[in-house]
C-alpha cells in the first residue's frame, strides 16, 4: 500500500503513536470515579480509533516487508523480525484492551458489581498497550535505521 508512492505504513505509524497512549492515557484517568461518566465516551471512541490504526498499521507494515524487505538478510532481518515480534504482541495487547474498554463502557449500568475489576483492567490495559507501543516503535525504529 503506498500514498504517491509512499509506503502507507510510516504515514499510518505516526497516527498510531500518538493515538495509542493518549488512549492509555484516559484509561488510567479512568480510575477516578468523579472523571468516569465524562471519560466513558471519549475513551470508548479512542479505543475503537486504536483498533483501527493498529490494524491499518499492521496490514500496511506486513505489505511493506513483502514488498520491500522480503529478501532482507542479516543484521536488517533480524530486526525486522523482532519488530514484527513486538508488532504482532501490541495488536493482540490493543484487541483486547479495546474489548475490555468496549464492555466497560457499553455495559456499565449492567456490571456495577464487576465495575471495579473492570476499570482496573482498563487502566492496565492502557499501561500495557503503551509499553507495548513504546517497545515495538523502538524496534522499528531500529531496523529503519540499521547500518
Amino acid at each position: 500500500m503506498t500514498v504517491n508512492g509512499m509506503p502507507l505504513h510510516p504515514l499510518v505509524v505516526h497516527a498510531t503513536v500518538v493515538c495509542l497512549p493518549v488512549t492509555a492515557l484516559v484509561a488510567v484517568a479512568f480510575l477516578h470515579p468523579r472523571w468516569r461518566d465524562r471519560l466513558r465516551w471519549p475513551l470508548l471512541g479512542l479505543a475503537v480509533l486504536s483498533v483501527v490504526l493498529v490494524w491499518v498499521t499492521a496490514n500496511s507494515g506486513d505489505d511493506l516487508n513483502h514488498d520491500r524487505f522480503a529478501s532482507a538478510v542479516g543484521v536488517l532481518r533480524d530486526r525486522i523480525d523482532d519488530h514484527e515480534t513486538w508488532a504482532g504482541r501490541l495488536e493482540v495487547a490493543t484487541y483486547v484492551f479495546g474489548g475490555i474498554v468496549a464492555v466497560t463502557t457499553l455495559l456499565w449500568h449492567r456490571l456495577r458489581m464487576l465495575l471495579p475489576v473492570l476499570v482496573g483492567l482498563t487502566a492496565l490495559g492502557g499501561i500495557a498497550v503503551a509499553v507495548l507501543c513504546v517497545i515495538t516503535g523502538d524496534a522499528g525504529a531500529r531496523a529503519a535505521w540499521a547500518q
